[in-house]
């Protein structure tokens, strides 16, 4: 379970932060709708870890909190990885910050732990909620599988 979280996790880690620093070169990290990409980016690498995860180990296809917690170990190193590159960018660039906080009706509180404390939460939120409705999903898919393989014979 370790090296899968943590292949899965560094991958979304990377992934997270190469598709920021794309998009602020392209002068489109303010645009708020791209986060969408990075919840494809988030679920897609969720999924993948599952699937690594329950072929390794078929016998936990019924339990879907082991599922979930593969999901959440993984996507904990990669959000957490990218909350810490966040705070250090942002403490970095002040012109960044200082646009988020103009951005924002609450901008006099945002500093780069704050703002990175948002991204946290979110992460969190979209690794739990994620990693369940995937887990159900590879679960369903699989035991479909097994049970086409068991027809067949």
């Amino acid at each position: 379970m370790k090296k899968i979280a943590i292949k899965y996790g560094a991958l979304m880690f990377a992934g997270f932060t190469v598709f920021f620093l794309a998009m602020h070169l392209l002068g489109q990290s303010q645009n708020y709708n791209l986060r969408i990409f990075n919840g494809i980016i988030h679920i897609g690498l969720i999924a993948l870890a599952i699937r690594e995860y329950r072929k390794a180990n078929p016998e936990t296809l019924a339990n879907y909190v082991s599922g979930v917690a593969m999901g959440m170990y993984a996507s904990l190193i990669g959000v957490v990885g990218f909350v810490i590159f966040m705070v250090l960018y942002l403490a970095g660039d002040t012109e960044f910050l200082a646009h988020i906080q103009a951005s924002v009706p609450i901008g006099e509180y945002i500093t780069p732990i704050t703002a990175s404390l948002f991204i946290l939460v979110e992460g969190v939120a979209v690794s739990l909620i994620g990693s369940y409705i995937v887990t159900r999903i590879i679960d369903m898919n699989m035991a479909g599988d097994e049970a086409w393989e068991r027809y067949r014979r």
